[in-house]
């Protein structure tokens, strides 16, 4: 919880509530009718406590069969009416959190969408999708559990003993004489509660990004045996998890037992009060104030737990408009678009980093013309990576400029930029689905002679057709289902096919056999031709036949030229290219 939050109290509170009330505001007819429905209860409420009076007072005390059945039928009509009433309540109020919530998610998932790899580097996935699930869920139960609740609560409340007070106000003060204790008994209850449950939150954050990450790197675990030592972490934190829920079932299992005593106290001296004053003597009366008794102990035996309840929305929206809120690490969608991009790309004086004291890439400048090609060759941690991240607007580069057919690259339109570059990863990621799927990305415009015919290029169409079901084969999470060298193949007919204008191929053969990266070898020729192609490799015949070599050393460019020039210098691409090579 923020430091404001824990200052500020009950105006902090109030301000996040008006802002979750807020959220309400598309869906007022669904707010507006719920609000009426519990009012509608409210009034409801004492009707059955005088019917019950009458009841006893005018047919049973007396033996009026009449009355009793007139009674009889006006409480059933009343049960029906409260019932159908509460019905339409009940679902009205959880039909409006619910909408709540379902944009309310979408605008989480949208702004988490919009945020630059620089928020991802720094948020840990488990966490993320405790704010998009399970946080924006507590705030559905914020409307039907929490505020409208809590709002007729105390409507009837006050109602009841407006109609107590009216009908015998000795009676009523005697009768409400153990309600101071049962106030306390609610605040030390909702205090507690609200206490240990902050902690529960907290600890299914924890859960949630522990198992998460543990799942997604199961294999490691596995092959470094490293189960037992894992299921000891997660024992640990499951057992917090649930000491903090211990905590609030300690509460509810001596708060409603109190609750119930106390109930039972007010009955007793309703009674005893009674009967020490035979003027209003009366077993309608006895029973009218214990059913009044009993509905404003109800709700204040609630109100404490649906207060909670609301608070929990508090939090966890105090959590949500924290990371929806913050823009610092959003991307900027640019103004520019460029109907089609010829390749141009020049590095002007670019310093980068992922930490802003730590570059990675320092005063780098090069210039690539359209339809040339690059290869990028250095050490581990030498930058390579970070140039395509830039180019791709992955990052935001702290000093300099990068331009593309002579704009600023962070004036382009992002959406423009990306449909025109395509990049095949050495790390490759495949969604659940079908492969045809993971090659257009659902996008309507890559038709699927535009799959065949990429497919084609590299030979891959014969392995497509293969497969059962073929295009339509059903991939696991994260390609699981396939091998290595054809999650590659995928990967690469997926930049194929949207035939885009700039080519960048990061370590893209290097997790392939040499067959497969044959075969790639022949296709990615042909595609370069005629497109900008950036290529990061430590293969011979992939930065060989570059238009120009890069070479970056701790993050600067110490050499750039052709094959021939850069060996003939024999600088650093000499030594590298020995080592790497064996160059004899």
């Amino acid at each position: 919880m923020s430091t404001e939050s824990k200052k500020g109290g009950a105006a902090f509170d109030m301000r996040l509530i008006a802002r979750i009330i807020r959220l309400a505001k598309p869906h007022r007819k669904l707010l507006w009718g719920s609000i009426a429905l519990v009012l509608f209860l409210t009034i409801l409420a004492p009707i059955r406590p005088m019917l019950v009076k009458y009841t006893i007072n005018d047919g049973m005390t007396v033996g009026d069969k009449d009355a009793i059945f007139y009674f009889s039928v006006l409480l059933l009509v009343h049960l029906v009416v409260q019932s159908f009433t509460l019905f339409g309540h009940t679902y009205v109020t959880n039909l409006l959190g619910q909408s709540v919530i379902k944009d309310l998610r979408m605008r989480v998932y949208n702004h988490i969408l919009s945020l630059n790899s620089t928020f991802f580097d720094k948020s840990k996935v488990g966490t993320l999708i405790t704010r998009s699930v399970s946080d924006v869920e507590t705030i559905s139960s914020f409307f039907s559990q929490g505020f409208i609740s809590i709002v007729g609560d105390l409507a009837q409340i006050t109602t009841i003993l407006v109609i107590m007070l009216a009908t015998n106000w000795e009676l009523t003060l005697v009768s409400l004489t153990v309600l101071p204790f049962l106030l306390v008994a609610s605040e030390i209850f909702r205090r507690g509660v609200r206490k240990s449950f902050q902690i529960v939150r907290q600890q299914v954050s924890k859960l949630n990004a522990f198992v998460q990450e543990q799942i997604v790197g199961m294999e490691v675990v596995q092959i470094f045996g490293k189960e037992d030592q894992e299921f000891r972490k997660f024992e640990v934190m499951n057992r917090k998890h649930r000491d903090a829920y211990k905590q609030s079932i300690y509460y509810y299992a001596v708060y409603f037992p109190v609750v119930d005593i106390l109930s039972s106290l007010a009955l007793g001296l309703i009674i005893w009060w009674v009967a020490g004053s035979p003027s209003i003597a009366s077993a309608g009366l006895i029973a009218e104030f214990y059913l009044y008794v009993q509905m404003i102990f109800r709700p204040i035996r609630f109100i404490a737990d649906r207060f909670n309840t609301m608070q929990m929305g508090v939090v966890a929206s105090e959590r949500i408009f924290e990371l929806i809120d913050d823009d610092s690490d959003k991307e900027a969608k640019g103004d520019v678009i460029l109907p089609h991009i010829s390749g141009d790309i020049q590095f002007e004086d670019v310093w980068f980093g992922y930490n802003d004291d730590d570059y990675v890439l320092k005063d780098v400048n090069f210039s690539l013309k359209a339809g040339k090609s690059l290869a990028i060759v250095g050490a581990t941690g030498a930058g390579k990576s970070s140039i395509i991240n830039l180019i791709t607007r992955l990052y935001t580069i702290q000093k300099g400029a990068i331009r593309i057919d002579g704009h600023n690259v962070n004036d382009l339109n992002i959406k423009s930029l990306r449909d025109q570059v395509g990049v095949v990863l050495q790390d490759v990621f495949l969604f659940a689905g079908s492969i045809t799927d993971n090659v257009n990305l659902r996008n309507e415009s890559i038709t699927q002679d535009n799959m065949n015919a990429a497919a084609a290029s590299i030979d891959a169409l014969d392995f497509i057709q293969a497969l059962d079901q073929g295009w339509e084969y059903k991939v696991m999470e994260r390609g699981s289902s396939l091998s290595v060298g054809q999650r590659q193949l995928i990967s690469f007919i997926r930049a194929m096919a949207a035939n885009p204008s700039v080519l960048i191929l990061d370590e893209a053969t290097s997790s392939v056999d040499s067959e497969t990266e044959e075969l790639i070898q022949r296709a990615t020729q042909k595609l370069m031709k005629g497109r900008t192609s950036i290529v990061i490799a430590h293969r011979l015949s992939t930065v060989k036949e570059a238009d120009t070599i890069l070479v970056l050393d701790r993050g600067r460019v110490v050499e750039q030229g052709s094959h021939d020039e850069l060996l003939a210098q024999e600088g650093a691409y000499h030594e590298f290219f020995q080592k790497q090579f064996e160059l004899t």
